[in-house]
């Protein structure tokens, strides 16, 4: 008998989504319930993955029980899903919410679990409530599955308020999104190993480099700051889409170094430790797990006042937060970074917020929801 069961994406799938997945699965086996993780065996059909492969190599991790049921090609499989994990006996059923792709596969199998178990708590990590750039037939396609959930778990108070508003059927709650504790480099041995000045700013850009994230606008910014500060350096890292491929097509601008692939957990953190600052320069978020990530490397956040982000960064305690899409303002706040000397006391908060959003506290927050505690 399991009291949990996890659906969604875990390595080698590649995404935030994966990561925080198996995050909070291994958060919750240190608590003493490990969980009964429900993964795809095929994800995205290729037309609706524009990335060169939503899948890593390697194999399913082998401290957790995973069972690799969910067929994206086939909604049937959520159905079948729902079976094992009622027959386990699960009393919290947490599954992965990011797109309206798999809204009806993930209706299908909320509706066949609250068949075969009416008392099992339901719940969707609601990573978005709808795609990033849907229009109104994705969003009431996405509504299919939030309103079928019991408990609606989103990251931002602004999805809260939306959630609220427009699924009524289910609870809202805001759990914001946990910092992983990582291993460390020291920055000089970091920046050495990637062959960076020692002394020169460093800014780093990381994650898929889509149209929502800013890249064209952080890119627009740092040509700014390069006329300002020379010896400036940004990294631009992750696997581009869209118009953001053909930047791997011509030279690099001036001081920026691109890493355009997907990158494992550990090159990522070199990236991190190299860096002074990391830049979100988002249109809109959500959430974020690169924040995040910033935030457990001791790393303070220079990004957009969006909703995401400033549940995890807070205006001059561990970064500093900008109007989205306005490229002269971010620059501003990048020279300002380094003129001013704000790293040290900045990445003094980062470390200081990282201890409060701790894996372990945010599963104890899911646990407890399905009423499940320690």
């Amino acid at each position: 008998m399991t009291k949990v069961v996890l659906l969604g994406p875990v390595p080698p799938w590649r995404s935030g989504i994966a990561d925080q997945t198996v995050r909070l699965a291994r958060a919750m086996a240190r608590l003493g319930e490990p969980p009964l993780v429900l993964t795809f065996s095929r994800m995205y059909p290729r037309a609706l993955y524009p990335g060169a492969s939503d899948r890593g190599d390697g194999a399913f991790p082998e401290d957790l029980e995973v069972l690799p049921l969910l067929d994206g090609f086939d909604p049937l499989s959520f159905r079948r899903a729902a079976e094992v994990a009622a027959a386990r006996g699960a009393r919290l059923v947490a599954s992965a919410f990011w797109t309206s792709v798999f809204a009806p596969h993930l209706a299908l199998f909320l509706s066949s679990h609250r068949a075969e178990a009416p008392d099992a708590v339901r719940l969707l990590l609601c990573h978005n409530l709808a795609d990033h750039e849907a229009g109104a037939p994705r969003r009431a396609l996405a509504r299919l599955a939030l309103r079928r959930a019991d408990v609606l778990a989103v990251q931002n108070a602004g999805d809260l308020e939306t959630a609220r508003r427009e699924v009524p059927e289910a609870r809202a709650v805001l759990v914001p999104h946990p910092s992983e504790p990582a291993e460390l480099v020291p920055k000089g041995e970091a920046r050495a190993r990637l062959d960076l000045p020692a002394d020169a700013p460093v800014f780093l850009f990381s994650g898929l480099l889509r149209p929502y994230k800013g890249w064209d606008v952080l890119l627009e910014a740092f040509a700014r700051v390069r006329r300002e500060l020379p010896a400036a350096v940004l990294l631009l890292a992750g696997e581009p889409w869209g118009e953001a491929k053909l930047l791997g097509e011509r030279p690099a601008p001036p001081g920026v170094r691109l890493f355009l692939t997907f990158l494992p957990a550990a090159e990522r953190g070199l990236l991190f430790d190299a860096c002074d600052a990391v830049v979100c320069p988002y249109r809109h978020a959500t959430g974020s797990g690169i924040a995040a990530d910033a935030v457990a490397h001791g790393r303070p956040v220079i990004g957009s006042n969006v909703p995401g982000l400033a549940v995890v960064v807070e205006e001059g305690v561990s970064g500093l937060l900008v109007p989205p899409g306005d490229a002269g303002v971010l620059s501003a706040a990048m020279l300002r970074f380094v003129r001013e000397g704000l790293g040290a006391r900045l990445a003094a908060g980062a470390v200081a917020l990282g201890a409060r959003f701790t894996p372990e506290g945010h599963a104890r927050r899911i646990l407890s929801l399905g009423g499940i505690g320690r």
